[in-house]
């Protein structure tokens, strides 16, 4: 089954359309992301150079299970802007004054935050244990998430009110004060436990600051806490992002010290890849909602957003192979492995990356068997790493292959969403929008 005849003069015209439609506002947030990229470099050059192999190490694999929570709470702020940005258009209370202390979504915020730092508490001794290191370190990642929960949550009011130049504004000031504020307490000797202080502190002052923000516009999401498509939206992207993350806590607790500091290293650098997907997905991810019967848009966007994702990944790899040798002397000695793993470790991340760049029109159908395939290679990644390592080389290839086949499985799923959505587009088109409209510009 196809979608809609693609406008006069094919897939050019369609591409025209998307960028005259979207070029502005995209370039607006690739500007500010950009300042936020250039953020996060200074941070990760700080940090390692002042950190060193081993204790870098340890505060990547902390820092790790942040971003899952912190990722996880980037799925609850795309839920809560689709559903803000649809009560909207219907003319529901969204964007009224709340007459109740917690709506919807700021339940979904604290129940989360909350659940992420019990998780986080009641792992500690583990952790503790794994990692070779005291349980203060754990305590404060844990406590990291519930404020990033509430700050994603009031990001998320803003973006769905229309306004996503807030959210990337937000999310930029707090890896520019993450920057600064890191490089101070490195200077002062104050360890990897004084940057996870920076990070517990900047996501504080971000939850405040935005709440208030939504609170001043008196923005609220009508739905109710924890809805079927919700909750598969949030797991999506939890499982999503453990698997983005977990590489650097299997390989530090897998191999040896220096070898685990200069893998995180080096991931530190590829990884940069999937910052493509992830500002796309800021501005896409509702689009895919709203177009989610469009195949033709939907495959276009998709095809594009995959291209996209290719392209950057390979573009890093020739930057690494390249310019390779610049690793030890913009990180300082002790990374001289980091040097040779680099080229192979950043082809293993093109599926990744392509991967994650699929996941935006998964997430918006809010797809089960996704999950599925998510959770399904999520063990498959745990298990298979830890048969191979300590051999850093070889979990690498592993890694690879693992991205590959999540990549593949979840081609198969948005096709098959793509079969059913045509069935749909058959039926008459209904003048006043229903399933079977289209939109006059993609997307």
């Amino acid at each position: 089954m196809t979608g809609p005849a693609p406008a006069p003069g094919g897939w050019r015209a369609r591409g025209a359309a998307l960028v005259g439609a979207h070029g502005r506002a995209l370039a607006g947030l690739g500007v500010v992301t950009v300042v936020g990229v250039v953020a996060t470099a200074g941070f990760q050059l700080v940090v390692i150079r002042g950190l060193g192999p081993v204790e870098y190490g340890l505060f990547a694999s902390l820092l790790a299970f942040l971003n899952v929570a912190s990722i996880g709470s980037g799925a609850l702020r795309n839920s809560v802007a689709v559903d803000t940005a649809a009560s909207r258009a219907a003319g529901s209370t969204a964007g009224t004054p709340a007459r109740r202390l917690l709506d919807g979504s700021a339940v979904e915020a604290l129940v989360l935050g909350l659940v992420c730092t019990v998780a986080g508490v009641v792992a500690a001794p583990y952790l503790t244990a794994s990692l070779d290191t005291t349980v203060v370190p754990v305590l404060v990642v844990a406590a990291a998430a519930l404020p990033y929960f509430v700050f994603s949550r009031s990001q998320g009011l803003l973006q769905g009110a229309g306004d996503s130049r807030a959210v990337v504004l937000w999310s930029t000031a707090a890896q520019v004060a993450q920057f600064l504020l890191s490089a101070l307490v490195v200077r002062l000797g104050g360890g990897a436990l004084g940057v996870l202080l920076v990070f517990l502190g900047v996501g504080v002052v971000g939850a405040l600051g935005a709440s208030a923000q939504a609170r001043v516009r008196r923005l609220v999401s009508g739905a109710r806490p924890f809805s079927a498509d919700a909750l598969v939206v949030i797991a999506l992207t939890i499982a999503f992002a453990w698997l983005t993350s977990v590489d650097v806590v299997l390989v530090r607790s897998g191999a040896l010290e220096a070898d685990a500091g200069a893998y995180a290293a080096a991931a530190v650098l590829v990884k940069t890849t999937l910052i493509v997907p992830t500002t796309l997905s800021l501005y896409l991810l509702p689009r895919f909602v709203s177009a989610r019967d469009d195949t033709a848009s939907v495959r276009l966007g998709v095809n594009l957003s995959l291209a996209l994702a290719l392209v950057t990944g390979l573009a890093v790899w020739v930057v690494v192979t390249v310019a390779g040798g610049l690793v030890v002397r913009v990180f300082g000695g002790g990374y001289e492995q980091a040097t040779a793993v680099l080229p192979a470790l950043a082809l293993a991340w093109v599926p990744w990356a392509m991967a994650q760049s699929l996941l935006i029109r998964l997430t918006a159908a809010a797809s089960r068997w996704s999950l599925v395939v998510l959770v399904l290679v999520a063990a498959a990644q745990w298990v298979l790493g830890r048969l191979v390592l300590p051999d850093v080389d070889a979990f690498v290839v592993v890694n690879a292959g693992v991205g590959a086949v999540a990549l593949g499985c979840m081609f198969v799923v948005h096709l098959r969403l793509v079969r059913q959505a045509g069935r749909t587009v058959q039926a008459p088109t209904d003048p006043a929008g229903g399933p079977g409209a289209t939109p006059g510009v993609p997307l």
